[in-house]
């Protein structure tokens, strides 16, 4: 029986069935490859940064650590006016409401040599209109790291060279044998000094050998705590200075009460001080000193000329010292007296005696 050669439509639909499962598995393969979730809507952002430092298209997108897309293109932001190098991002919808101009982005490396990926840190807020374009911040470089520790590392060297050549306090340190000895000098006196410690010898010897004073300071201590307990627990005045709080609001009324006091008599001091009132008129008017200094001097006078004249009384001067100090005078003017008190008597008795009155 002869082969057919002929292809029968059965054979042709199983070879475009299995082309057409290459060709899904191809595009699923792709997909996979890129990262790209198939049913997440996504939408598009830019970030503009000054150095992508080998960030390459398709790199992933991580929102505080969550993949939630990809690098689209990698293109110079405006090659005529800046260096700027704008990334687009495709990121899911939902994730972009996390994104705002208050989030940092950067580009970070997975572990030392890793591939290269964005990194954002997610805003405060939660924004329905994400912003469309971010701006991202370099990060040091691997290259600025190795550069900034080469330069410590020759400062670290010139800090050796010197203390090497002596230089400074350390090198002094390492180069001075008349440092050295002294500090080996000291060493010893501080070991003898310890030594004549432990052996009770000195102040110092005593006070860390003989436990009197321990025992002084340890009796102080438990009279010192008796003693507050004492105070906390009686009625005394020290326990009502401590804990009444009656006795501190009326110490500090009578301190408000100083105070006011104080400011009365500053006041009242003020007042009196001032040429306004009468003592200050006193205390500070010139031309009112003068005038008292004035009559002090007149009265002054004043007394001085009576002191003259009762000298002069008592001396017997003048018609005022003679009716002072003339016996006889003084006899006459009361026997005068005596007879003008008679007469005036006798004239109240008989006053006819004396007065004569006729018409004719």
């Amino acid at each position: 029986m002869k082969r057919s050669n002929q292809i029968g439509w059965a054979q042709v639909r199983g070879g475009v069935f299995i082309l057409l499962a290459l060709i899904f598995f191809a595009g699923g393969v792709l997909l996979m490859g890129q990262k790209t979730k198939m049913f997440v809507n996504k939408g598009a952002m830019r970030v503009v940064m000054n150095d992508v430092v080998g960030l390459k298209i398709g790199a992933p997108v991580w929102l505080a650590g969550v993949d939630v897309g990809l690098v689209r293109d990698i293109r110079f932001a405006d090659p005529k006016n800046s260096n700027e190098v704008s990334i687009d991002i495709e990121v899911d919808t939902d994730a972009m409401k996390k994104i705002g101009t208050d989030s940092k982005i950067t580009i970070k490396t997975r572990g030392l040599m890793g591939e290269k990926y964005v990194d954002i840190l997610p805003s405060k807020l939660y924004s329905d209109t994400p912003p469309a374009v971010l701006q991202g911040v370099s990060v040091a470089k691997l290259d600025d790291v190795i550069q900034k520790a080469g330069d410590t590392f020759d400062k670290v060297n010139g800090i050796i060279d010197n203390i090497e050549k002596g230089k400074g306090t350390l090198g002094k340190l390492n180069k001075d044998e008349t440092l050295y000895s002294n500090i080996a000098r000291l060493a010893v006196e501080m070991k003898d000094l310890v030594v004549t410690i432990n052996r009770g010898e000195g102040s110092l010897g005593k006070l860390n050998r003989d436990p009197e004073p321990y025992n002084k300071l340890i009796s102080i201590l438990n009279r010192a705590d008796r003693t507050l307990q004492d105070i906390q627990a009686s009625d005394g005045t020290l326990n009502k200075l401590i804990y009444d709080k009656t006795l501190y609001s009326k110490l500090t009324a009578l301190a408000d009460k100083s105070i006011r006091a104080a400011d009365d008599v500053s006041d009242l001091q003020k007042k009196i001080m001032s040429k306004e009132g009468t003592v200050g008129l006193l205390l500070n008017d010139r031309q009112f000193y003068d005038k008292g200094m004035s009559l002090l001097t007149r009265a002054e006078s004043s007394v001085k000329a009576i002191e003259e004249v009762t000298a002069k009384v008592k001396g017997g001067e003048g018609t005022a010292g003679k009716l002072v100090n003339d016996k006889a005078l003084y006899d006459k003017m009361n026997k005068m007296v005596d007879d003008l008190d008679a007469l005036v008597k006798d004239f109240k008795e008989d006053p006819r005696k004396y007065i004569k009155f006729s018409v004719f």
